[in-house]
């Protein structure tokens, strides 16, 4: 996203933060699944050339969080 500024330290540190944490306690996390991706795309497709995907909350896209998430 060319309109967005590039992450600051403060981001950076708790991303490896995170990173770390993940790496020493591991992790469960599924990798998104293709409804869950098509989702985003659908999202992404209503306002072509903004940065924000959602401007306010989705049935759709809770649905497929929830499928998602039902896995773990």
């Amino acid at each position: 996203m060319a309109d967005t500024a590039p992450p600051d330290a403060a981001f950076l540190e708790g991303l490896e933060i995170f990173a770390r944490y993940v790496r020493d306690n591991g992790s469960r996390a599924l990798a998104p699944c293709g409804r869950l991706e098509s989702e985003v795309d659908r999202l992404a497709a209503r306002t072509p050339g903004c940065s924000v995907i959602v401007a306010r909350p989705d049935r759709q896209l809770v649905a497929r969080l929830e499928e998602f998430t039902a896995g773990r």
